[in-house]
């Protein structure tokens, strides 16, 4: 079946294709640009945040151990005299705030001398104390710990003779709030948080305490640990109904920091930058049909007024007036041929009529 178009139709897909096709162009080209400039805001952003919370870790974790180590190096320590060791150890504890015990603990795991006044325990079953004990420099246990009954850190170094050989482990436990509060004040927009794990993938510090129901709550099977390549660049992934846009990074601790935030307001400003385009467009859509509407009657009237005023002299009916006949453009030339195509016909018939 052949379309067929009139006039107004013509004038108004001719208007779309004129004004619609440049402006889509554009916008694709400048939408492309503009998302691929956002989105490399976005990473840029969660990369910036990731680096604060990193370093702000590291940071406290390098302290705390370059503390110890330097204390394992005093003769008094070595010594593993519990009457020589204590006033190191009330010393340390005095310096360092957010710890609440220093000890240090036999080839047995038992304590040889505590910073509290507290009875020597056993502490041989703890991962930090058996690590330094396999040869490891560094033992790390993020615990409920048996001082404190919270979840806390523990940190265990070697003591070493002069032969270099261990005698002992000095331990420190230490409150999580400090290391907390470098994950917890992190905000981007309303919903970016970050969010720290220790080696097993439980939760030390959260952005969102109501996503923690329990103390150490397990987060292995969290959404943005099980996406590929999430640990080189930001990805985005589903977390139950939400999308989400997070990072992840492994530190050097063996801990897990991810920064993440809701794919709606990451990306707000190009939601809203595509509808206004849409509404720009539905815009211009608008006008030009209002134009082509406005150009088609200026285009179609008189032509329509031109065909009735030919189909009567088709059929005799000389007694037409035509008002175009003045119009300086192609229809009023048209309407001057049509006026004496009448004429030819009048003077024809006339000639007819004296025959």
């Amino acid at each position: 079946m052949k379309l067929s178009f009139n006039i107004f139709q013509k004038v108004l897909i001719t208007l779309l294709a004129v004004t619609l096709v440049p402006l889509f162009a554009l916008w694709y080209l400048g939408n492309s640009s503009a998302e691929k400039e956002l989105t490399t805001k976005i990473s840029e952003n969660l990369v910036s945040t990731m680096n604060t919370v990193a370093t702000g870790v590291n940071s406290w974790d390098d302290t705390n151990l370059r503390a110890m180590r330097q204390a394992t190096r005093l003769d008094d320590m070595m010594s593993m005299n519990g009457a020589r060791q204590t006033p190191i150890l009330t010393a340390t504890l005095a310096t360092y705030e957010w710890s609440y015990l220093l000890h240090v603990l036999g080839p047995d795991g038992r304590d040889v001398s505590r910073s509290d006044n507290s009875p020597m325990d056993n502490y041989g079953d703890r991962s930090y104390f058996k690590a330094v004990m396999s040869g490891k420099d560094i033992g790390r246990t993020v615990a409920i710990g048996k001082t404190s009954g919270k979840p806390s850190l523990n940190l265990g170094v070697p003591i070493r003779n002069e032969n270099r050989t261990v005698v002992g482990v000095l331990a420190m436990a230490m409150d999580l709030g400090m290391v907390s509060s470098t994950v917890t004040d992190i905000r981007i927009g309303e919903t970016g948080r970050a969010i720290l794990l220790d080696a097993d993938k439980k939760v030390i510090a959260h952005g969102d305490p109501s996503k923690v129901k329990t103390a150490l709550q397990d987060f292995s099977k969290h959404p943005a640990l099980q996406v590929p390549g999430i640990t080189d660049e930001p990805k985005v992934y589903m977390d139950g109904d939400m999308k989400m846009v997070g990072f992840v990074r492994t530190l050097p601790q063996g801990w897990t920091v991810l920064v993440e935030q809701q794919y709606d307001e990451a990306f707000f400003a190009m939601h809203k930058m595509r509808n206004e385009a849409r509404i720009l467009i539905l815009i211009v859509i608008a006008l030009v049909a209002a134009v082509a509407v406005v150009m088609g009657k200026q285009l179609t009237r008189p032509i329509n007024e031109l065909t009735n005023i030919a189909d009567k002299l088709s059929k005799g009916q000389l007694d037409v007036t035509m008002s175009q006949t003045k119009r300086s453009d192609e229809i009023g030339s048209l309407a001057r041929a049509i006026e004496r195509l009448g004429v030819s016909i009048q003077m024809a018939m006339d000639r007819l009529r004296k025959k």
